[in-house]
């Protein structure tokens, strides 16, 4: 039975192929394995061909208009054509650069942001795109709240158009706005030299003119700034770029156009021989003898005396900065190096102290109308301040007589904080200018910052009392005069103290600490300071904080402090530390109450009513600057600007904030 019954089940299956398999013939089975491996193959190769296809697709061209500030386009790859706005912003990070620059195209205009290490790809290579480059650039955007940006992923995804470039480029002696995006080439001698955050910036006499010249920061972030020193003759060649819209100045484009000789060491020319060289650069040497001014070419005459006459020659006041009169009076020995005009005079572009004829300090009642044009010293105690327009008029008492001493306001502008805090009635000071008499009245002007020394505690001053007796005889025929001179020093004292010693102290003391922290409490600053005996929380005035600039927190500052009152008086820098530069995320909620630098693109600006907040990015993180309209005064801020601020860290709901408490501390570029 099983062995039937098993034939007939062998028997069924062969009717049931017949039945669904009627005339086809058996075949082998596949192999499924193969298969799979098969279709792996088939899609990895799809794969690399779309890859291969979509690399060798461009982005879509758009509109910057229809992408900026369109949230649907966020991380999104476009390219963008048209022309670069401004000067590239570079900024370094621990060794890595970031490049910034602006492309508009009519419908609105972008940053284009350049990480490293296409960053220092694009320096070495030379390839920088500057103000009036057209240029076709890649990039994925990153759209925020109300800051749309792009960023550069691969240098061959910038494309120039066109570059501003002459191989011949015009010869100019002075620049007017029309000339905006023009290649000029320009000559001259140097007669100022600064480093700013966008790079070097110079000015040039070029006998016709002055002009500006900016060496971005861009050429030489990855090498040492190039050395342009006053006195210098150059000869550059750049874009014609109108600063801030409007005041027009070179911006170098290849440090190859820029080319720097050092004065010639010929020796120097006779006085008398000045007026024979006519638009030539000659050096002179000579005595100082006075100093005036021509408010109606608001230049300096300086004369000269030697080889049996006298030069007047004319300066600006940044070149005659380098005579310091603390330190070199009249009867000094000069060089002046300058260009003679067509008139024979000599239009100095650069000072040289030969040999220093330091001046002592004069006794006020020593000083007369003899000494117009000499410089002096004086060294007294403040009797009265007054403000007069943007200048600042002071007298002076040192115990034999008072004098005037008239700061113009070029030079109250080159006052710390510090100093100018200082210029109080009751306080010393040492003081070095030009005796000028104004309206009958002889005065002492400083025309520079730093020939004034404040003390910011008062001096010991004599004072000289002449006292006449008269006698008569009995004859009534003869009268005796007897001339008694009586010499008082009064002085004026303050005691050094420590912070524990506040407590019972009265009247002003002084003290030697260590800044630790800034506040603002109350409607008033508090500084937290320390010293040996412990801490102590300070009300201050925000005009005598130091600038964080040169001194932050952690500097060592002497304080005469007014322990009735309990506020600062004064406060002096005796060891500055610089306060720290952080990147814009790099600021954090436990840097409170410290001072820090800050530097990027402003990409949001909000004015209140009694302050302006800025948000600030240099590519590590947002941060907000919030500036009281007390410090901003009529700056003004708008978005894509450069700023670097120095001020304390707050908070203020949770958002972490830098506030600037001086205008010195708050730079626009």
């Amino acid at each position: 039975m099983p062995q039937g019954g098993q034939n007939r089940n062998v028997g069924d299956q062969k009717s049931e192929k017949k039945l669904y398999y009627h005339g086809l013939v058996e075949q082998k089975k596949l192999n499924v394995s193969k298969l799979k491996l098969l279709s792996v193959v088939i899609s990895v190769l799809g794969v690399a061909l779309m890859l291969i296809a979509a690399q060798g697709a461009q982005a879509p061209l758009a509109k910057i208009g229809d992408v900026y500030g369109n949230y649907m386009m966020n991380y999104a790859v476009v390219r963008v054509e048209g022309n670069v706005t401004g000067v590239p912003y570079v900024f370094d990070s621990g060794g890595k650069l970031s490049i910034t620059f602006t492309v508009d195209d009519g419908s609105g205009a972008i940053d284009v942001r350049v990480y490293s290490p296409q960053a220092e790809d694009m320096v070495k290579g030379g390839r920088i795109p500057m103000p009036g480059d057209r240029v076709e650039v890649e990039v994925q955007l990153r759209v925020r709240e109300t800051y749309t940006y792009g960023i550069l992923q691969y240098l061959d995804g910038l494309k120039f158009v066109s570059k501003l470039y002459s191989s011949n480029p015009t010869p100019v002696t002075a620049l007017s706005p029309d000339m905006a995006y023009k290649y000029v080439r320009v000559s001259g001698v140097v007669t100022s030299s600064r480093e700013v955050s966008s790079g070097v910036l110079f000015d040039l006499d070029t006998g016709g003119g002055k002009i500006t010249v900016l060496i971005p920061k861009v050429l030489y972030a990855l090498w040492s700034a190039p050395n342009v020193a006053v006195g210098d003759r150059v000869t550059v060649s750049g874009i014609v770029y109108l600063y801030r819209g409007d005041s027009p100045e070179i911006v170098v484009r290849d440090l190859s156009d820029l080319e720097v000789s050092s004065p010639e060491q010929l020796g120097p020319i006779p006085l008398n021989e000045v007026s024979g060289h006519v638009g030539e650069m000659v050096l002179v040497e000579g005595t100082l003898e006075t100093i005036a001014y021509n408010s109606a070419s608001r230049e300096y005459l300086v004369t000269l005396s030697g080889d049996g006459t006298t030069l007047t020659a004319i300066s600006s006041r940044g070149v005659l900065y380098t005579i310091d009169p603390l330190s070199v009076g009249s009867g000094s020995t000069v060089r002046a190096l300058g260009m003679v005009t067509a008139d024979g005079t000599l239009k100095v572009s650069k000072f040289e102290v030969v040999r220093a004829n330091t001046p002592g300090v004069r006794k006020i009642s020593s000083i007369g109308k003899a000494d117009v044009g000499r410089i002096v010293v004086i060294e007294g105690n403040i009797v009265d301040v007054a403000q007069v327009g943007s200048n600042l008029k002071l007298t002076v008492d040192d115990g034999t007589g008072r004098i005037v001493v008239f700061i113009p306001s070029s030079a109250v502008l080159e006052l710390d904080n510090t100093t100018r805090d200082s210029l109080k009635k009751g306080l010393g000071v040492r003081i070095g200018g030009y005796v000028e008499e104004y309206q009958g009245t002889l005065e002492v002007v400083p025309y520079t910052g730093k020939a004034i020394l404040a003390y910011g505690e008062p001096l010991p001053i004599q004072t000289t009392t002449a006292t006449t007796t008269t006698s008569t005889p009995s004859s009534k025929t003869t009268t005796t005069m007897t001339t008694t001179t009586t010499t008082t020093t009064t002085t004026t004292t303050v005691r050094r103290v420590t912070l524990a010693d506040l407590a019972s102290a009265s009247g002003n003391v002084m003290l030697e600490v260590t800044w630790v922290k800034l506040y603002y409490v109350n409607y008033t600053y508090v500084m937290l300071v320390k010293d040996s005996s412990g801490e102590a929380n300070l009300t201050v005035s925000n005009k005598i904080i130091p600038n964080p600039f040169e001194a932050g927190t952690g500097s060592l500052l002497r304080i005469t402090y007014d322990a009735t009152s309990k506020r600062i008086v004064s406060i002096s820098v005796v060891n500055p530390v610089p306060a720290r530069k952080v990147s814009t995320g790099g600021v954090t909620l436990d840097m409170k109450g410290v001072t820090v630098i800050v530097e990027g693109t402003v990409v949001d600006v909000y004015t209140g009513s009694t302050y302006v907040k800025l948000t600030v990015d240099d590519g590590s993180g947002k941060l907000v600057v919030f500036i009281p309209k007390s410090v901003a005064g009529d700056m003004t801020f708008q978005k894509g600007q450069t700023v670097r601020v120095g001020g304390y860290v707050d908070e203020y709901k949770g958002t972490i904030e830098v506030i600037p408490y001086t205008r010195n501390a708050i730079e626009v570029r």
